[in-house]
């Protein structure tokens, strides 16, 4: 193993790999407006090495919001204006915003705790893994013939991994299409996993006012892909973004949309967000969210994995300036998403290939297409919110950009149940009575998968 340089290693101190709650006083966030391909190489160069935390994704001629160590910004500077970059420095002290926005999250628990017994559900702020966890499994116990919570994998810090199937035939048996919905795989993009709850409550506890959607249609959400990460950002570091595997305990975690096989790409250091591992699907949850996607892979019509954000409605292939054979159909599709959005006076979401529009790298959505032959997969990246700054979005913004996401759903879970599925052969047609177990995550399994997907 290659071991990082002394200075590499300061840096990965400075940038929050310690165990110790995380402050960023006086780190500098930056719009940057990327207007051609020298310049857009230039400032993933400086992500690459861990100079620079990119808080949202942008294309040509789009702006990009990008977090810097203090102590860089003269040399930053310099940079971008060699590369003629435009910038603006829109935050001196990135940590108020942190602040902010804890203060805004106790004032709204404060609220929520006073009046919960009356309206226990809300989206005016961002819940914790345990109140996740608890909203599924109560709704599993209120909506049985609808809901089952499954546990598909545990993580590296044995944390339970958790989807959720919604039907209203009760169980999920592979005779009607799927949508498949995982969220926050990137542990700092709350609006992700926000958006993936309020979609659950409007499929469960709204169903009525969506029978469209149910219709036809079978929903598997994961609204929570990076357990341990996501705990991690509430409790030590706001805007941590791998899962917390300590394999180097300097600085640990897995960039985990970075760690699936196909295509995978070696990164050399540990210390920068975008690692994607000692080797292909090494982590836990990959492994978890690889198994849940064969499990369904028959009948699954349309994957998206949620992230957040940038406006952006991305489809494969991400890895390479190579487009899927039927990119057009994926294209008009999203273009449908987008439109959807735009009626209820939300962001105008573009639409295309990911290595196109941001940077070429792979992703869930690559795995799932090239490796299942899911033909319809997406990333999709949120809406950043009415101050457009990133992972830092005010309360009041929540409820409005997973409203927004919700018609995009509309359009996926709409167009899905137009599809077929292919029948099973004679022998496997019977579908079995009980609801079906908890998908076992073994080793030997695990191993499978992974030889299978890297054939």
């Amino acid at each position: 193993m290659k071991f990082p340089s002394v200075a590499l290693l300061v840096l990965a101190v400075s940038l929050g790999c310690q165990a110790q709650f995380r402050t960023f006083q006086n780190y500098k966030l930056y719009k940057l407006r990327v207007t051609d391909s020298d310049q857009a190489a230039e400032l993933h160069n400086w992500y690459d090495k861990g100079t620079l935390d990119f808080w949202s994704y942008a294309g040509l001629n789009h702006t990009v919001t990008a977090m810097i160590n203090p102590a860089l910004k003269r040399r930053f500077e310099s940079m971008l204006d060699d590369e003629d970059i435009e910038f603006e420095l829109v935050e001196e002290n990135v940590q108020t915003l942190l602040d902010h926005e804890q203060d805004q999250r106790k004032l709204k628990i404060s609220a929520k705790r006073a009046v919960e017994k009356i309206n226990p559900v809300d989206f005016d702020h961002f819940w914790t893994l345990d109140e996740i966890y608890a909203y599924l499994d109560k709704l599993a116990k209120v909506y049985p013939k609808t809901v089952n919570v499954i546990e598909v994998g545990r993580t590296s810090q044995n944390r339970a991994i958790k989807a959720i199937t919604i039907s209203n035939k009760g169980l999920i048996d592979q005779t009607r299409p799927v949508v498949l919905i995982d969220a926050g795989i990137h542990a700092r993009e709350w609006a992700a996993h926000m958006s993936a709850m309020y979609l659950i409550h409007q499929l469960v506890e709204k169903a009525e006012k969506h029978v469209e959607l149910l219709e036809n249609t079978d929903w598997i959400i994961l609204p929570v892909a990076n357990p341990d990460g996501y705990v991690y950002t509430h409790e030590q570091n706001r805007l941590w973004r791998k899962n917390r595997y300590t394999d180097n305990e300097l600085c640990p975690g897995v960039d985990l949309n970075r760690n699936f096989p196909f295509r995978w790409g070696y990164t050399s250091n540990s210390c920068t967000d975008g690692f994607s591992g000692n080797a292909p699907a090494s982590e836990k949850e990959t492994r978890a969210l690889m198994l849940l996607m064969a499990q369904y892979s028959r009948a699954i019509k349309v994957y998206l994995s949620l992230h957040a954000c940038g406006d952006y409605i991305l489809y494969p292939y991400g890895y390479d300036y190579t487009l899927a054979p039927n990119a057009a159909a994926m294209h008009a599709l999203g273009q449908r998403a987008a439109r959807a959005v735009q009626k209820v006076e939300g962001p105008l979401y573009e639409v295309g290939n990911a290595a196109d529009l941001l940077y070429p790298a792979n992703g869930s959505d690559d795995f799932i297409y090239g490796s299942y032959g899911v033909e319809y997969a997406y990333t999709l990246e949120l809406s950043c919110g009415a101050r457009g700054y990133g992972f830092i979005i005010e309360t009041e913004q929540i409820g409005k950009i997973a409203g927004e996401a919700f018609e995009m759903f509309r359009v996926f879970g709409e167009f899905a149940g137009t599809q077929t599925v292919a029948k099973r052969p004679r022998e496997t047609m019977a579908v079995e009575k009980e609801k079906p177990q908890p998908v076992k995550v073994m080793e030997e399994e695990e191993k499978e998968e992974v030889k299978e997907s890297e054939e």
